[in-house]
């Protein structure tokens, strides 16, 4: 069992973490949070530094890069924040997605705007009464012989509003008994009469964004569908446990810049004569902290490799998504705790930490639902 990295992994790691600290450092991950700033240069860099072109086959213009990898990069991009990794992973999954449903043309336009930092991507599958239960969504898109007529209501929906972003967007063509049959997926242009976005006011999250989408009677040409009609609960779940493994390296990032951040800390701060962190309460609580974050790692290590192994491997992602995002929330909540007023204001990094991790066990999938697809893989039928 090696536990080591390869040559090319240690230098993906190092050029990566590099590129967080002279690109988007958590200092800067936080203005542009604050600002509500779109970061052109972000998106330009991973373009750059072929991050986006990493996860595609060497054939078609990609550099064949395994889950594995995947993984480090998004460890190193959590370092900076959550919403930083999430600007990769977000765009980067439905455009492997499209890549293995869609059509040649939609491929190529994944080639010609995406990987050249032209066009991105986002997810619609949330409605105001559907979150964890996806199968259940009710926008519908009405066959009218070239093109469909969509109807609906969008929630949630990561980086709707970004310049040149195109809607993955999760409709009912039919009603069938099954409410897993019957879902189409449709590429929409958010420019497109009838299609309306509305920022929500969120907690964190700035930098991509949270919308809402109105779409009335929105016309969608038939060339505009990924995949077969009808079929579109294969394609949401094809790429989920990749999802979920590259946002469990974020998680493993962000968590473990959390610690560094309060462990720096609590080795300068002064009191009753000595460092604070070598009151035993608070190296204790440090330790523990770090024995958690390795175990999250260590699960979300483990699920890339069975990934890039081609195995199943649900369960292993679940536990790797449930135990990161968990942790992140840990590490942010001591790390208010140990800088006190310092992390109270919100000057400080480590409130921007508490805001963002807030998300964490709740966005891709809750820690209820990562919960019952353990229990499920045990053997056991959770209600």
């Amino acid at each position: 069992m090696d536990f080591g990295l390869t040559e090319e992994q240690t230098l993906l790691r190092s050029v990566a973490s590099e590129f967080v600290q002279r690109v988007c450092p958590p200092e800067t991950a936080k203005r542009w949070d604050e600002a509500g700033e779109y970061p052109e240069e972000l998106f330009k860099g991973l373009v750059d530094m072929g991050w986006l072109a990493l996860a595609f086959p060497e054939e078609w213009g990609g550099d064949g890069g395994s889950a594995e990898e995947l993984t480090i990069l998004a460890e190193q991009l959590g370092t900076a924040s959550l919403d930083i990794a999430m600007c990769y992973v977000g765009t980067l999954i439905p455009a492997l997605t499209i890549f293995r449903w869609g059509t040649e043309e939609q491929r190529a336009q994944i080639r010609d705007s995406m990987l050249r930092s032209t066009g991105r991507y986002a997810v619609a599958i949330s409605e105001p009464d559907t979150g964890s239960d996806a199968a259940a969504l009710r926008t519908s898109a009405v066959d009218c012989g070239d093109h469909y007529v969509v109807n609906g209501q969008k929630m949630w929906c990561t980086g709707a509003g970004l310049p040149e972003t195109t809607l993955m967007t999760y409709v009912r063509t039919s009603r069938t008994e099954r409410k897993h049959d019957g879902l189409t997926l449709l590429l929409i242009d958010p420019s497109s009469p009838g299609v309306e976005l509305r920022m929500m006011p969120t907690l964190a999250r700035h930098i991509l964004g949270t919308y809402e989408v109105y779409l009335t009677d929105v016309k969608v040409p038939k060339s505009a569908r990924v995949g077969e009609e009808g079929d579109a609960w294969r394609v949401m779940l094809a790429n989920l446990e990749l999802e979920r493994v590259l946002m469990s390296g974020a998680y493993v990032g962000v968590a473990q810049s959390t610690l560094d951040e309060a462990l720096g800390y609590v080795k300068q701060r002064q009191a009753f004569g000595r460092r604070i962190g070598d009151f035993q309460s608070i190296a204790h609580d440090l330790a523990n902290l770090q024995v958690e974050i390795d175990c999250a790692r260590l699960l979300a290590q483990r699920a890339a490799w069975m990934l890039a192994k081609g195995m199943p491997c649900s369960r292993e992602g679940a536990m790797a998504k449930l135990k990161g995002s968990e942790t992140y929330v840990a590490a942010a909540r001591l790390g208010m705790q140990l800088l006190a007023g310092h992390g109270f204001s919100t000057e400080s990094v480590m409130s921007f930490r508490w805001r963002e991790s807030i998300v964490a066990p709740i966005s891709g999938g809750t820690s209820q639902i990562q919960r019952n697809g353990i229990a499920r893989s045990m053997g056991l039928k959770p209600y």
